[in-house]
């Protein structure tokens, strides 16, 4: 048997701890009656997606035979092969030529193992002539030489490896090329090449010689012994696209895919095609710059050698700051640093542009998706950008949330450390659900983008800023449509006013630098308004503070992610009275109050207050949970509910987000004559009294007033 690629030390990953995942069950080693790594030493690069994986997430998924599975980013083909090993329909979408070659042989099994075993020992007989009598060609050409690196491989052993091409090319048979192509490019890699794996491809130990031919033959005799293995399983469909994981939903059929598993490329400066170069060269599957260069424009933008003038995958981010903001401090400390070199210019955009193509791909994917079909999609942190950490999936995650999915959760994979910050980073898997309510096919709209649609487009004149309507305009649309409405008519509006964003063809008709929200205008009636775009959002930059958590142990336990347990926290640990700096005092949840021209609103809490000189202060108070986002709508309506009920008190208004793991973000705002502005943002972390370090406190006391985080 052929070692694995760790064990030959081909590769020197960066130190990991444990894998976090649940070990495999008993069920699973008896459904599988070979060694689990042999069909993956055909041809496997990393052991970062290893097949275990798979089947814990297929099990969890509760993946079926009569089921199909995707991987969007296939690489080798290691979910491809698990799938079809566990007689399920999979497949494959792959942009590097290469690898995807290497998917689909890895999934055909249907070749003869005898025959492919003799051919083999014919191929190297004439490999031997060839080298004895010296008739072979080592000339590459010029342009194949210029993307090559540099020492890659030594004369004698690329005369050997050229041998080998030109026999299989001699004696070329259509039942068996493929595979011996395949046995050929391990054995140029692992066997005869100089190159060294570790975070990027490098040049190892110079080798005078080695022994291809015999190599060749081994690697030919592990896939003869797993086809042996495996021929019973030889007609479970398995399919790879060789094409842009972006756009590729074209190649599928719709609503067919069950469940996904995959790894795509992390946002960092490792160019993937160089992982493959040798062999995509001296195969023939790469001949010149230009073509190396076409391969590259297919692949999401993970670094700053894929990326090209006319790029604009950051379109389908630009509703998250978060992400602007990291991008705009890889900018800055690019700058602090005075790094002017080519590459580190582009940091930022990849940053962009990675989860821009991210976000095009899951957009596109969605129509694709059965009802109810789960996903997992392998992601690692990263701080190669001037040490700033990129936390992958928690960003990816909710860029997925934003596009209708529901997340799951997010596993820890296992951790790594960091060559560059000597920290752990987390790799994780980020599970996402596709809803059997949201959009099934590209052609059918939810009923609320419908009635939501209708109501619009009815009322719509050219240059129009502000659109008023009825409530019983919905129920009036949905008559008419057949469409069933829910119990609670104003769930509609919630959702378009905090959960989803407007349909594009509402959208589009947005006067130029402005977007339409929905405000309420009065008893049972809207208005469409088209304003200046204002995101409340976290800063994912700012600095936290640690606070002792007094929250109830009780409490704690039983609490939710929701708008409710998180004023129970802000109550139980007086963060807004911390906030303000003024004696605060919870004096009503949900408060609902008419107001003139706005109608029925609703306020999440109200606090009272009082300061060191006696004065009193009104502070409504708006918190969000899970996915829902902070509006300015909202914010507008709690400064004319204190107008109206508490005109002689001061009034800040104030909104609180949960973040993670104990993360709070509160915001404080002020009413001008015309805007709402934002005073401060604060991040306070509850945590027991004993992780607040005398550091951290010495810390908190030198902050000065004004200036603090």
């Amino acid at each position: 048997m052929i070692q694995t690629y760790l064990d030959m030390k081909k590769i020197q990953p960066e130190r990991s701890e444990t894998v976090r995942l649940a070990p495999r069950t008993n069920g699973e080693a008896n459904r599988l009656s070979f060694e689990d790594r042999s069909v993956h030493d055909w041809y496997r690069f990393v052991l970062s997606f290893p097949p275990h994986l798979v089947r814990t997430y297929l099990n969890r998924f509760g993946v079926t035979g009569k089921q199909r599975v995707l991987d969007p980013f296939c690489g080798t083909g290691t979910t491809i092969v698990e799938c079809k090993k566990l007689g399920i329909l999979s497949q494959g979408i792959e942009a590097n030529t290469f690898t995807a070659f290497a998917s689909m042989v890895k999934s055909d099994w249907g070749v003869d193992p005898a025959g492919l075993a003799n051919h083999a020992a014919r191929i190297v007989e004439i490999a031997e002539e060839k080298i004895e009598s010296d008739k072979i060609d080592m000339e590459l050409s010029a342009d194949a030489e210029k993307i090559l690196l540099r020492g890659s491989i030594s004369q004698k052993p690329l005369k050997k490896v050229l041998a080998l091409l030109s026999a299989l090319n001699e004696a070329r048979s259509p039942a068996f090329r493929n595979h011996e192509f395949l046995a050929l490019a391990k054995t140029l890699v692992f066997t005869a090449s100089n190159l060294n794996f570790g975070p990027e491809v490098g040049i190892g130990k110079i080798k005078a010689d080695a022994p291809v031919l015999l190599s060749w033959l081994e690697d030919i005799r592990t896939m003869r012994q797993d086809i042996l293995k495996l021929k019973d399983r030889a007609s479970i469909a398995s399919q790879i696209f060789q094409t842009d994981s972006r756009d590729a939903v074209s190649e599928l059929e719709p609503g067919s895919i069950n469940a996904v598993i995959t790894s795509p490329p992390y946002p960092n400066e490792k160019d993937y095609t160089r992982t493959t170069r040798l062999e995509s060269v001296i195969l023939g599957f790469i001949n010149n710059g230009k073509e190396l260069q076409s391969l590259k424009r297919r692949l999401i933008r993970s670094n700053t050698r894929n990326i090209y003038k006319g790029d604009a995958d950051d379109a389908y981010i630009a509703g998250f700051p978060e992400i602007s903001m990291l991008a705009d401090r890889i900018e800055a400390r690019r700058v602090e640093l005075n790094k002017t070199s080519g590459f580190e210019r582009l940091y930022a955009k990849v940053t962009k542009q990675y989860f821009g193509g991210m976000a095009r791909h899951l957009a596109n994917l969605r129509q694709a998706l059965a009802p109810g079909a789960c996903l997992a999609y392998v992601v690692g942190d990263q701080a190669s950008f001037f040490r700033i950490m990129i936390r992958t999936g928690e960003l990816l995650s909710q860029i997925a949330v934003s596009l209708g999915y529901e997340l799951i959760g997010i596993d820890l994979f296992r951790t790594r450390l960091s060559t560059a910050t000597r920290s752990q980073l987390r790799e994780e898997v980020v599970l996402l659900r596709w809803p059997a309510e949201w959009i099934k096919l590209k052609s059918h709209k939810n009923r609320y983008v419908q009635i939501i649609e209708r109501i619009f487009l009815s009322h719509y004149t050219e240059g129009a800023e502000e659109i008023f309507f009825e409530r019983e305009e919905i129920v009036k649309i949905a008559r008419e449509s057949g469409i069933s409405l829910p119990k609670n008519l104003g769930d509609i509006i919630y959702s378009f006013r905090y959960r989803a964003p407007l349909p594009d063809s509402i959208r589009d008709k947005a006067p130029e630098g402005r977007v339409w929200v929905i405000r309420p205008a009065g008893r049972s009636r809207y208005c469409f308004a088209a304003v200046m775009p204002v995101k409340i959002v976290p800063n994912p930059a700012l600095t936290e503070t640690k606070i002792p958590d007094s929250t109830p142990g009780i409490v704690g336990m039983y609490s939710l992610s929701d708008e409710q347990a998180l004023l129970a926290i802000l109550r139980y640990n007086r963060l807004v009275d911390i906030l303000t700096g003024v004696a605060c005092y919870s004096l009503q949840n949900h408060l609902r109050a008419y107001v003139r021209g706005i109608g029925q609103v609703e306020t999440d809490e109200i606090y009272v207050g009082v300061d060191k000189r006696g004065a009193h202060y009104v502070f409504p108070i708006q918190a969000k949970g899970g996915s829902d986002k902070l509006s300015i709508i909202q914010l507008e309506q709690d400064f004319a509910v204190c107008a109206a009920k508490f005109p002689n008190l001061a009034c800040n208004a104030i909104a609180a987000q949960f973040m993670k793991d104990n993360l709070i973000a509160l915001f404080i705002f002020e009413k001008g004559d015309s805007e709402i502005r934002l005073l401060n943002e604060k991040h306070y972390r509850l945590v027991p009294a004993a992780e607040i370090s005398k550091q951290e406190l010495l810390t908190y006391r030198s902050r000065l007033p004004g200036i603090d985080p």
